[in-house]
């Protein structure tokens, strides 16, 4: 090494653009009630590099939102009202940015340019915190790796907008849904994605986004049945794209299912390799609607509950995700540590809520029942059987139980149960619905198919 080299830590300069963030804020005084409609959509304070600019559109915004012109007159006597005059630069100052802008044509490329470097410097900002998390030794390495994918999350999400709004800014845009809702017949009381089951679709108004829906069974009731006959429907019919994690079963059985579900074929015929001939038709049927069904599956076994969070923001940015079903909630590891397995399962069951509302999406959890209700003279389950944690039933937006009499049965005679052809009638529980009515849905399980489907057929 040459000795006479001499190592300089190099300094960079922030992205920024200071002639582009002038041209938005002169267009702004130029012409106010042409431009200020386009930039409060795509322009908050803090996207401008410089404190002055900063401080200028801010007050711009703010007589914006009163319904008062933002013409330099009236914006240089806001600016002295607020004592921001020597902040924002000075009469001069204000003079000089109108006086740089002769026309608002390109306005929304300059204001892309503003938010783009904005967005830049958000990240290399983000980027330092994460060095430092890098140098946390104490913490958990998918802790770390979830607080940084966070940040750069959070990067993405302030790029998007504002987090924060006035009823009054979205009420008619809400009241134009319901009318076209109450105008459209075949859509009626359904706002989320239809689960297959009318009786069902009919007390939620479907799977909607941001809430937690746990669907709650003995082993052996069909939970997983459950889940992927809706997810069926969500993807096939509803075009939406489902996102699953399956924690106990590989994705190959996974499939067979959903074969067997849709085309009604006999799940151990085809799993030995004795399918009837015409049947094949019906397989190649249902495989070719699930070849265009938007459906990803991830079967790693022992997946932490901050895996899941970070591969699902992949799953969202990669494919527009809708609706994420997890099966089942006991399998997750919590990541973190606990003093118990019901302060774990509590923290997995909110970070699944948060999960629904940070990706604006459903998230549908399978959950078992602990073995409490096989002790009592009445099987049906209650909110209380939740295994391992009150939690659960406080973060969801929607309690389902399973309950089917042939299955208690079964377990108390110890026989073989009805043939494995035979359709057996289950009771959908709905215990808790914060946003609905509770009470029983009949529903039809057909063990040949591995399959539930609504009573009067799919």
């Amino acid at each position: 090494m040459d000795a006479t080299r001499v190592d300089r830590t190099e300094v960079r300069e922030l992205p920024k653009n200071i002639e582009a963030e002038q041209v938005v804020l002169g267009s702004a005084i130029l012409e106010p009630n042409s431009t200020l409609p386009i930039l409060v959509e795509r322009l908050v304070p803090e996207h401008f590099y410089e404190r002055r600019h900063r401080v200028i559109f801010r007050t711009i915004r703010e007589l914006f939102d009163r319904g008062e012109p933002a013409d330099i007159v009236i914006l240089a006597n806001r600016l002295e009202e607020n004592d921001d005059m020597e902040r924002a630069g000075g009469r001069m100052y204000l003079n000089e940015l109108l006086d740089r802008t002769t026309t608002t044509a390109s306005l929304e490329y300059y204001a892309d340019i503003v938010r783009r470097k904005a967005t830049l410097r958000s990240l290399i900002e983000s980027g330092g915190r994460i060095s430092e998390l890098g140098f946390d030794e104490t913490s958990e390495t998918a802790e770390i790796l979830d607080k940084a994918e966070q940040l750069i999350f959070d990067v993405s999400s302030r790029d998007t907008g504002s987090s924060y709004y006035l009823i009054s800014d979205f009420l008619y845009e809400h009241i134009d849904t319901l009318e076209k809702l109450h105008r459209d017949p075949g859509r009626h009381t359904i706002t989320g994605y239809a689960t297959g089951f009318p009786e069902l679709d009919g007390m939620t108004a479907g799977m909607q986004r941001s809430d937690l829906v746990i669907i709650a069974g003995r082993p052996g009731t069909g939970k997983t049945s459950l889940l992927l006959a809706m997810a069926r429907h969500m993807s096939i019919r509803d075009n939406a794209t489902i996102g699953m994690f399956s924690l106990e079963m590989k994705k190959e059985h996974l499939l067979e299912r959903l074969l067997c579900g849709e085309g009604k074929v006999n799940l151990h015929h085809l799993r030995g390799g004795f399918v009837p001939g015409e049947k094949w038709r019906d397989l190649a049927s249902a495989a070719s609607k699930l070849q265009k069904a938007k459906f990803i599956v991830d079967d790693t076994p022992g997946v932490s509950i901050l895996e899941i969070r970070a591969r699902a923001r992949r799953m969202a940015a990669q494919h527009g995700l809708d609706v994420l079903m997890l099966d089942y909630l006991q399998l997750v590891e919590g990541g973190v540590r606990t003093d118990s397995r019901e302060q774990e399962v509590a923290y997995i069951s909110r970070s699944l809520k948060k999960l629904a509302r940070e990706l604006n999406i459903c998230v549908i959890a399978a959950s078992q029942l602990n073995r409490g209700v096989e002790g009592r003279t009445e099987k049906r389950p209650r909110l209380a059987d939740l295994r391992e944690s009150g939690a659960i039933e406080q973060d969801a937006d929607i309690v389902m139980f399973i309950y089917r009499e042939d299955y208690h049965r079964q377990q108390d005679e110890g026989g073989a149960g009805a043939p494995s052809d035979a359709s057996a009638q289950t009771e959908l529980i709905i215990a808790k619905q914060r946003n609905g009515p509770v009470g029983n849905i009949d529903i039809m399980f057909h063990k040949a198919y591995a399959s539930y489907y609504p009573v009067s057929g799919e």
